[in-house]
């Protein structure tokens, strides 16, 4: 399941994932909230922070929207908080087809996240 954070605001967008999240989701939840702030802000900072009981996603759905030439250089800053090994490993796969930084947190460097995601 996906909840926008409140801590979301200008170009910044916090995002918690629990549970399990599937293409449906992504498209219809995350995707419409980050085409708004894409269009009101350009380029967009993202938060996404995995809570313990994640335990998946479509992460077919995401690479491909990530790497889709329409979002390539829409995402300033990706911090990914509360990772796996496996995920994280998967991500920094990612990061060389974004025109942004991407940052692995852990669960408890989640301050330490927001701080980068702001700066």
């Amino acid at each position: 399941m996906l909840e926008i954070l409140p801590e979301s605001e200008g170009n910044i967008v916090g995002v918690k994932a629990t549970g399990t999240f599937d293409r449906q989701e992504f498209h219809e939840i995350l995707m419409p909230h980050l085409r708004s702030m894409i269009t009101e802000h350009g380029r967009v900072r993202l938060l996404f922070c995995l809570e313990e009981d994640f335990q998946g996603f479509d992460l077919e759905a995401i690479k491909n929207e990530a790497l889709n030439s329409e979002h390539q250089n829409d995402f300033q800053k990706i911090a990914v908080v509360g990772g796996s090994w496996w995920l994280n490993l998967q991500m920094s796969l990612v990061a060389p087809f974004l025109n942004g930084a991407l940052r692995n947190f852990s669960r408890a460097e989640l301050p330490d996240a927001w701080v980068w995601i702001r700066a």
